[in-house]
């Protein structure tokens, strides 16, 4: 299979609009096409942080943490997502067997599991997005003047899902001509986000990457 890491754009890339920037934090990321897809590498240790003593002492009392990740690829200079993509993540101590475990689930694959002695390695494999395809190659555009990034994010125990996910028939579904409409929803969604996890934390990668040229 064709694998080919992804040139980065050394571009200040504008997220959809001048308001709204301080939500999301800048966070370098790794990409790389594998045949038809898209895959990101990006760290989030922001959302299970080992100095929070009360998401460890729930973790070693062998609840289970669940992490939502929610992922939208944009090219630089429009606010239409290119592709929207989710995976959720539960990570459980097994006192029994004394190991945790994390499962890994992306819509449309099967289940990822895997076991840890290392409560530490644990949560780095839980809160780091490992190639994750966040995109068809075959909808991108190649070469330097396509420029694309990705936003993410991210919820530690979420009480509603449903509340980071476009409805159908608003502004995502109905393309171009609402730019500032969809970034608007953006923004409330994600102050709303705030308010229904545990934690919940926001990146954009910079900087950007395009297509090489075949």
């Amino acid at each position: 299979m064709r694998r080919r890491a992804l040139l980065l754009a050394g571009l200040s890339l504008p997220l959809l609009g001048a308001s709204g920037l301080e939500l999301l934090r800048n966070r370098r990321a790794k990409f790389e096409e594998v045949g038809d897809g898209v895959l990101m590498t990006v760290a989030m240790p922001e959302l299970l942080p080992t100095r929070d003593v009360d998401a460890m002492a729930s973790l070693e009392s062998a609840f289970a943490t669940t992490l939502v990740f929610e992922i939208v690829l944009y090219r630089a200079g429009h606010s239409v997502p290119v592709d929207q993509r989710s995976r959720v993540v539960k990570i459980q101590y097994n006192p029994w067997k004394e190991r945790y475990v994390v499962t890994t689930s992306d819509p449309g694959r099967a289940l990822q599991i895997r076991y840890y002695t290392e409560r530490d390695e644990a949560i780095a494999r839980a809160t780091t997005l490992d190639r994750v395809r966040v995109g068809r190659v075959s909808a991108l555009q190649r070469g330097p003047d396509a420029v694309y990034f990705a936003t993410v994010v991210g919820q530690r125990n979420p009480i509603d899902r449903d509340l980071l996910a476009p409805q159908s028939g608003d502004e995502w579904d109905r393309g171009q001509g609402r730019d500032l409409s969809v970034f608007s929803r953006w923004v409330g969604i994600f102050v709303r986000a705030t308010q229904s996890a545990e934690q919940t934390f926001a990146i954009k990668t910079v900087p950007g990457f395009y297509l090489v040229s075949s």
